[in-house]
């Protein structure tokens, strides 16, 4: 029986025939090479990018794709969500985590993602600006997917939080909440279940640069 990263890869292939497998290691990963041509709404070509995505095969769909810029049109700065070696930063790490923990779909992962950074890139290119506007970098980032998604603003807090939560000293559901305002389960329960879904070694990560 075929694994499903067989049958996505088959199918991203077959709807986008200029992407082909490169690499096949029987237990490690797949990797996909190809050109990724830059297309408006009034079918107007912009311009292409030379692009690898990574597959690994252990716990897909669990995991994110690792996407490389092969061509190396785009500038190797933090201003263009790039590394050095090329890995493009797809979103913020905490989105992509979530993401991850529903399981991708390759498809929609390209065109949700992979396709829009680099139209976005194209954007900027042609105008000074990212198209729906830039997301922050590194651990501002972080600071704003907790002040936006999370609703959680004081640092402080963030970090008490993230303490009772990586040192397993969290309330129980009727016992008053860590902010001390009324019961754990009419109050941070919610944010808190959402925030453990990033796997404790992110959070611990999380909780440093929120120290520092």
């Amino acid at each position: 029986m075929r694994l499903k990263i067989e049958k996505d890869i088959e199918k991203f292939i077959e709807k986008y025939p200029k992407f082909s497998i490169i690499e096949n290691d029987n237990l490690n990963y797949i990797k996909l090479q190809g050109i990724l041509d830059i297309v408006d709404l009034n079918g107007i070509y912009w311009d292409s990018y030379e692009v690898s995505i990574l597959l690994l095969k252990k716990g897909y769909p669990n995991i994110i794709p690792l996407v490389h810029e092969v061509s190396e049109k785009i500038k190797r700065e933090d201003d263009w969500h790039i590394s050095e070696k090329g890995e493009c930063c797809l979103d913020i790490t905490h989105k992509l985590i979530l993401l991850q923990n529903k399981g991708i779909d390759l498809i929609p992962f390209y065109q949700n993602k992979i396709y829009p950074f680099f139209t976005n890139h194209t954007y900027k290119l042609n105008t000074g600006n990212y198209a729906n506007g830039d997301y922050p970098h590194q651990f501002e980032g972080i600071k704003d997917f907790y002040k936006n998604d999370l609703g959680l603003t004081d640092a402080n807090f963030i970090i008490q939080l993230l303490t009772y939560i990586t040192t397993n000293k969290l309330p129980k559901r009727n016992d008053i909440c860590i902010c001390n305002q009324k019961k754990y389960k009419h109050c941070h329960l919610p944010i808190v279940e959402k925030i453990i879904a990033f796997g404790r070694e992110r959070l611990l990560e999380d909780l440093k640069n929120f120290k520092l």
